[in-house]
């Protein structure tokens, strides 16, 4: 596992242990990152079950100013730090929150949080992708530009709240869905 773009690319990643530890395919990074292009310049990103941190650290290095990782297990967290450490980010560009994702989520909408682009990669035999989107799109403010969720399976159903699905791309067993809120006038 290794940042595949921008100032930090090569840098090798140190991963977490054990089977809830499932690191995002470079393949489905790439093309990530390769469709969000200058959507990533100057922006505030989420990354929620973060892991090793893979794609918050990618973001940072092709031109985030910041990025906000949530990750609940402790073993996985010191990894990441690593990670943060490997590439050099301040604890001010790399900050991490230890914690449930979703609860991070709820406190984060109910506070009047922004991010210019949330990132999420739930345990895939969870449920998880239709309700952190709901929770975006029943949110009273837009709390983000883009959400972007990695999951097992599709997400059914193309509007939550005002969140809508723009696009959706399978890589093997990983589902990768794009969501932005409506536009005010198709509400």
């Amino acid at each position: 596992m290794r940042v595949i773009g921008g100032k930090n690319r090569g840098i090798a990643l140190r991963g977490g242990k054990g089977p809830q530890f499932r690191p995002t395919a470079q393949i489905v990074k790439g093309s990530v990152f390769d469709t969000l292009y200058s959507d990533v310049q100057n922006a505030v990103v989420l990354d929620l079950f973060a892991g090793s941190g893979s794609m918050g650290i990618e973001a940072l290095s092709r031109g985030a100013s910041r990025a906000v990782f949530v990750e609940q297990d402790p073993s996985i967290i010191k990894a990441l730090r690593t990670n943060i450490e490997r590439c050099r980010y301040s604890k001010e560009q790399a900050v991490v929150h230890r914690g449930d994702a979703t609860r991070f989520l709820e406190n984060a909408i109910r506070a009047g949080g922004r991010y210019d682009l949330i990132l999420a990669d739930p345990p895939y035999a969870s449920s998880l992708g239709a309700k952190l989107a709901t929770m975006l799109g029943n949110a009273r403010e837009n709390i983000c530009k883009m959400f972007i969720i990695e999951t097992g399976k599709e997400i059914a159903g193309d509007a939550f709240g005002r969140m809508e699905k723009l696009r959706t791309r399978k890589f093997g067993q990983t589902i990768v869905t794009y969501f932005r809120y409506k536009h005010e006038e198709e509400t």
